[in-house]
């Protein structure tokens, strides 16, 4: 498979030339590209978090951990004193970091269902209601973030894909086939529960009736480059 760094420039590239494409539209303000770019280049990385050694596993589960600890702590800050508001930032923190990054190690498989259209699909829309229904920006903004992270998924797995195939040598290795793949065989369970919680998010996404009229009203020299 692709490694760490190859799934960062990746990401970065492709990321940039989408955001190179909003702007030439005037789909999103700069500053809205900035954070449209940072999502692609974290799409692009997601699908390593069934990776029990990978950076973004890690990097993932610390973020949790400190916005879990900090969001306990904040709702008992009345409640407690100072030394045992410390000691319990420390204890959820620990929980999350290491307890929950345990268990998910031990239920998922690297290359099982986080490989997969069917993740990319979940990621995607879970990013498309998080942006609307938790932080309140627009629909047409909740689905250029949605698309970029997809876009970035994307890419991974296609990297992960061409990984598979040695070009020098002249053969296939083993690997090929398991990173680019509608849903994950081996992993029934985790790709049916994957299956019904994209529903649920299909269901409370919102609209797409702005997306699909911005691609119907694409003029004829949509392409950033085109004369």
């Amino acid at each position: 498979m692709a490694s760490f760094r190859g799934h960062l420039y990746g990401g970065v590239v492709v990321s940039a030339a989408a955001g190179l494409g909003v702007d030439h539209l005037e789909w999103a303000r700069p500053d809205q590209i900035l954070v449209l770019f940072v999502l692609g280049v974290v799409g692009g990385l997601l699908p390593d978090i069934d990776a029990d050694n990978s950076t973004p596993l890690r990097a993932m589960f610390t973020l949790l951990g400190v916005g879990a600890a900090f969001l306990v702590s904040f709702a008992m800050v009345d409640d407690i004193a100072p030394g045992a508001l410390v000691l319990l930032w420390g204890a959820v923190f620990l929980l999350v970091r290491f307890g929950l990054f345990e268990v998910f190690c031990r239920f998922t498989v690297h290359r099982g269902v986080w490989h997969s259209w069917l993740a990319m699909a979940f990621v995607s829309l879970a990013t498309a209601n998080a942006a609307h229904h938790l932080t309140g920006v627009s629909v047409w903004e909740s689905w250029l973030a949605a698309g970029f992270v997809a876009l970035g998924y994307l890419i991974h797995l296609g990297l992960d894909e061409i990984a598979g195939v040695d070009l020098l040598n002249h053969r296939v290795k083993r690997s090929f086939g398991t990173a680019l793949k509608p849903f994950s065989t081996t992993s029934p369970a985790a790709s049916m529960t994957m299956f019904l919680g994209t529903l649920v998010l299909i269901y409370s996404a919102p609209t797409i009736v702005p997306v699909v009229t911005a691609i119907k009203a694409l003029p004829p020299d949509w392409m950033p480059f085109s004369s």
